[in-house]
């Protein structure tokens, strides 16, 4: 008996280059995978291949991103509906993400008076 094969589309908040790596080699990683596909501007990943939607959500939540399931479908059959209005996950304005976000270590080394 042939597998069928899906079409899962997910609400993924992608915030800078960092997360969409992170989300790609996340999806990678699982067997049975046959494309991924990122649309950055609208926050979705449509993954299609022979796998299970709650194992995926399971191991983006486990690298700390924000993740729904929008749809899942055969992959064959084009059923996905367009928004009707658009949904944003993202909250944040800044142009990077808390787990990506920058730090900065200040190290202050003073020359004072040693006696010896």
């Amino acid at each position: 008996m042939p597998s069928i094969m899906k079409k899962i589309v997910l609400k993924v908040c992608i915030m800078c280059s960092k997360c969409k790596i992170c989300i790609m080699t996340t999806i990678a990683q699982f067997e049975g995978v046959v494309s991924i596909a990122v649309d950055a501007e609208r926050n979705t990943v449509t993954i299609v291949g022979n796998v299970d939607a709650t194992l995926i959500v399971k191991a983006l939540r486990k690298a700390k991103k924000a993740v729904d399931i929008v749809s899942v479908g055969e992959a064959g059959k084009d059923t996905e509906e367009k928004p009707k209005k658009k949904v944003e996950l993202c909250t944040t304005s800044q142009s990077y993400c808390s787990s990506c976000r920058p730090v900065v270590v200040v190290y202050d080394e003073t020359k004072g008076c040693s006696i010896l």
